[in-house]
């Protein structure tokens, strides 16, 4: 008995012993298996630099995830392409709704999906952390329209309903009885399944009183779905602005609109940018009066003009159109503060019935030409780069081959008399000659303006200008002077002593720009003033006087870097930005230009730009080159006062450009190829 109790025993502990050695043996294998797993989901630089063996867990080195867009858990959107961005410990796994996401070396990562309609929910695991985000997507047909409160007009206005609905839309506005099919505008966005739709309204003039016209009620169909929405109360503002038609106070012929002669616009902004006056309204249905374009110039402070006592109101934008053929804000906001400043103020008056000018000095002041001219009174004018062809003019394209232009045209409007001759100096660095014309209409009869033909002393040879009234109300013109610089034993073998460069440092404070993956340590706002740092570290080492439309990371509005500019009046001006899309896919740099004297400028930066950095903007995705030189109507590229070239230096919503954007070998380099590019322009344009 005892020996079978002993037998039992020792054969349970063979058993035992077996069954130990069996899971050990399992687990050791599933162990091993796993780590093999883990470790071909991580970065080869993560494989590479870790000390930690395939058997052994990763180090907490404390790095946690962190989502930087969304930025809230919950949100609501109304297109189906969604992106997720925000960094991680790239030596730990990051998985979505237990999928691995594929990361950058520092952890930077952006997940792109496709969402559904309705809620859709991401649970984000890492290093056994989780986070639940949902994201609801709402098929709509409208995403915003305007006018959408209640607004009020002066009679005989034309307003400019817009609808925001999905491409392929029927889009309706019905108002007062009437209604209107809206037209989609001529460049929808490619990135978007959203275009805007345009339409006009026309407002009942010379009404006794002011009349309530109702809502206004916008229809959209897509798809065979139907969505409206209505505006708030519309009224239309008693006529109690007695205009004079007087034919005789507008010229026959050139861009002269009759707009009466009893009501008078005045300039009161440091300038006012124009836009064409003449528009049809096609070109008010569909958008296109609203471009901004480098064949329109800025009217300095003080300028006078009839206007039509009505308005021209486009996305609640408010503008005025002056007797001479252009259109100008009424006011203007200021961004990115939104607060609105008067652009003219508008009162009854009367103005001469002509305007004489005559021809007052010509002098070199601070590397610029200043021309100076008496005025009976301060009349608009058209200043244009002539002859010079755009690409399509007619899709808002005004990028340019080659530059063709050979002499500036200054119009004075009204101008009935002209006195003085004009004598360019044999020696002058910008102008050859200049010629007084009369214009006339193809009859034969006179316009009532004179021309000032400037001729180019080398085509292409323009740098920047800009006009003001001067203290005794002169109307002063300045011209900028091509600089020389020096050869030099430096890497650039060049000297720019003498060169005044304004880096404008795009976003700031308040406005962080693009937020990136880690919006608090490397938005886009900081990312611009580390690159803009070292840019002016370079440009000073060759002797170059730098100024920065900011140095710390603070707010700087549009208008505050607009007047430093004309201000300063330097000889070129850098904008720093970096670029960002909804989607993680686009990469590289751009160089953008708007004035076409601007343009060899923006080709240079490109052009030493791609020659040094080609692996920092190395092309990742088929359908995106990662090198662009284009023609765009950013606010700062308008400014006429010196070259302008705004840089995007590359997308920080991408992962292989974002981990460049934050590594200072890579800024180093491209403050050099800008730098160089800068020196490039310089050297091509020297006396």
């Amino acid at each position: 008995m005892n020996n079978f109790r002993h037998s039992r025993f020792f054969t349970f502990f063979a058993l035992l012993l077996c069954l130990i050695f069996s899971v050990s043996a399992c687990r050791t294998q599933k162990d091993t298996e796993s780590a093999a797993a883990y470790s071909s989901s991580l970065p080869q630089s993560a494989i590479s630099d870790s000390s930690v063996s395939s058997e052994e867990e990763p180090k907490d080195n404390g790095i946690r995830l962190n989502i930087t867009s969304p930025e809230k858990t919950s949100v609501n959107v109304t297109e189906p392409d969604f992106t997720f961005s925000g960094t991680s410990d790239p030596v730990w796994p990051l998985t979505v709704n237990g999928q691995i996401i594929e990361r950058g070396e520092t952890g930077a990562f952006s997940y792109e999906t496709v969402l559904d309609v309705g809620k859709n929910t991401f649970e984000f695991e890492h290093k056994g952390e989780k986070k639940v985000y949902t994201v609801t997507y709402r098929y709509i047909v409208i995403n915003s329209f305007s006018p959408s409160g209640a607004q009020s007009y002066p009679s005989g206005s034309k307003v400019i309903v817009t609808v925001s609905a999905r491409k392929g839309s029927l889009v309706k506005a019905s108002f007062n009885g009437k209604t209107v099919t809206l037209t989609q505008e001529k460049n929808p966005p490619d990135n978007s399944e959203f275009a805007s739709y345009n339409g006009l309204l026309t407002l009942p003039s010379d009404n006794a009183k002011d009349i309530s016209l109702g809502k206004i009620t916008y229809t959209a169909t897509h798809n065979g779905k139907t969505e409206t929405f209505t505006s708030g109360n519309i009224t239309c503002k008693k006529n109690d602005v007695v205009v004079d038609y007087d034919p005789n106070a507008t010229p026959t012929g050139g861009k002269y609109i009759n707009v009466g002669s009893g009501y008078i616009a005045e300039i009161v902004q440091y300038s006012a940018e124009t836009f064409d006056g003449n528009v049809s309204d096609a070109s008010l249905s569909d958008g296109s009066a609203d471009w901004s374009r480098p064949t329109n110039n800025y009217l300095p402070e003080g300028t006078l003009d009839y206007c039509s006592p009505s308005y021209i109101a486009y996305n609640d934008i408010k503008y005025v159109t002056l007797r001479a053929g252009y259109r100008v804000y009424l006011e203007r906001k200021d961004k990115p503060y939104n607060e609105v400043t008067p652009v003219v103020k508008q009162y009854i008056g009367t103005l001469p019935d002509h305007n004489e000018i005559t021809f007052s000095s010509i002098e070199s002041i601070d590397s610029h030409t200043v021309m100076t001219f008496d005025c009976l009174w301060k009349a608009p004018f058209y200043f244009d780069l002539l002859e010079q062809s755009y690409k399509n003019p007619s899709n808002q394209d005004y990028s340019i081959t080659d530059v063709t232009y050979n002499y500036v045209d200054i119009t004075f409007c009204y101008a009935t008399v002209f006195n003085g001759e004009i004598t360019i100096p044999e020696d002058h660095p910008l102008f050859s000659s200049a010629k007084i014309i009369e214009n006339k209409n193809a009859d034969g009869t006179k316009i009532r303006d004179y021309t000032l033909r400037l001729f180019l002393k080398n085509q292409g040879g323009f740098y920047g200008w800009d006009s003001y009234y001067n203290e005794e109300g002169q109307l002063c013109f300045e011209f900028l002077e091509p600089k020389t610089v020096k050869d030099a034993d430096n890497e650039y073998g060049t000297d720019l002593t003498g060169i005044k460069v304004l880096i404008d440092v795009g976003h700031g404070g308040t406005d962080i720009g693009a937020p990136g993956f880690d919006y608090k340590n490397h938005s886009e706002a900081i990312q611009n003033l580390n690159l803009a740092f070292k840019i002016k570290s370079e440009l000073e080492k060759i002797g170059a006087t730098v100024y920065m439309t900011r140095t710390d990371n603070s707010t700087s509005s549009t208008d505050t870097k607009i007047k430093m500019l004309k201000q300063l009046k330097p000889d070129y001006c850098i904008a720093v930005h970096h670029n960002s899309s909804t989607s993680a896919n686009p990469n590289g740099f751009g160089s953008y230009y708007f004035n076409a004297f601007s343009k060899k400028a923006s080709e240079f930066v490109y052009s030493a730009t791609k020659s040094m950095c080609g692996e920092i903007y190395k092309k990742n995705n088929p359908k995106y080159e990662p090198f662009s030189l284009q023609w765009h109507m950013y606010f700062m590229c308008r400014v006429t006062v010196c070259p302008v070239v705004l840089t995007e230096n590359g997308y920080i919503s991408n992962q292989y450009d974002y981990s460049h954007i934050t590594k200072e070998e890579s800024n180093n380099k491209k403050a050099k190829a800008i730098t160089l590019g800068i020196v490039n322009y310089f050297n091509s344009i020297k006396q």
